[in-house]
C-alpha cells in the first residue's frame, strides 16, 4: 500500500500518478492482472491511500520498486509498504472505470451532438438530438487525472466503488480497474479509516 504524506496532498493527481507507474510497468512487462483500490474511499474523496491487489506477489514487489515510487519515498513524500498476503475472509470490492459519466457533462455532450448531427448529414438523414444520450441519475464517483504519455494530454478517469459477491482477481483494464462490462476484476476491502 501507498500512503500520501502531505496533509493537503491533492488526492486526484497523486492517485492518477500512481496509476500510470501502473500502467507503464504493466505496458513494459506485458502483463496483467494487477488491480487498484482505495482503502480510505469515502463519499468526500479517494482516500490518502491507493493499494495495487495481485495473487503474484513478486509482481507486485516489482511495481513496489518502480522509480516514481523510489523517488517520492525517498523525498518522504509517500509511505510505500511491503507486499502482505490478505486474509482469505476480507470481502471483495470493484473499483470500476465507468466512461459513461464522461458522456454526461455539457462539452461531451456538446461534441456528441455535433458528431451525431454531421453523420446525419453524411447519410442523408434528418438529424434527432432526442437520440442521443439521457440524464440518468449516476452514482457517486470520483476523479482521478492522467497524463497520457503518448498524447501528452490530460485526461479524466471516473472511478466507483461496488460490493462484489466473489473474487476475480485477472480482469482488470491497463490501468488496474475494472470497467462496466468487459474487466469485471475485484479486490480485497481493505480500509483504513479516515
Amino acid at each position: 500500500m501507498i500512503s500520501y504524506v502531505p496533509e493537503h496532498a491533492n488526492q486526484e493527481i497523486l492517485a492518477g500518478r500512481c496509476i500510470s507507474t501502473l500502467h507503464d510497468f504493466l505496458n513494459f512487462h506485458h502483463i496483467s492482472g494487477i488491480g487498484v483500490g482505495f482503502p480510505s474511499w469515502t463519499q468526500q474523496s479517494l482516500g490518502k491511500q491507493i493499494l495495487f491487489c495481485s495473487s503474484n506477489q513478486q509482481r507486485l514487489s516489482q511495481l513496489h520498486q518502480s522509480q516514481y515510487f523510489l523517488m517520492m519515498a525517498e523525498q518522504r513524500l509517500f509511505v510505500v509498504t511491503d507486499v502482505e498476503s490478505v486474509p482469505t475472509d476480507t470481502a471483495e470490492v470493484r473499483f470500476y472505470r465507468n466512461q459513461g459519466i464522461g458522456k454526461l457533462f455539457t462539452g461531451e455532450k456538446r461534441r456528441r451532438l455535433e458528431r451525431a448531427k454531421r453523420r446525419a448529414a453524411e447519410r442523408g438523414e434528418a438529424f434527432d438530438p432526442e437520440k442521443i444520450g439521457s440524464n440518468q441519475p449516476v452514482e457517486m464517483f470520483h476523479r482521478i487525472l492522467i497524463d497520457s504519455q503518448s498524447t501528452q494530454q490530460r485526461f479524466v478517469l471516473h472511478v466507483q466503488k461496488e460490493k462484489a459477491a466473489e473474487v476475480s482477481d485477472a480482469e482488470f483494464n491497463g490501468y488496474g480497474l475494472a470497467t462496466n462490462q468487459t474487466h469485471r476484476g475485484t479486490v480485497p476491502d481493505i480500509r483504513i479509516p479516515v
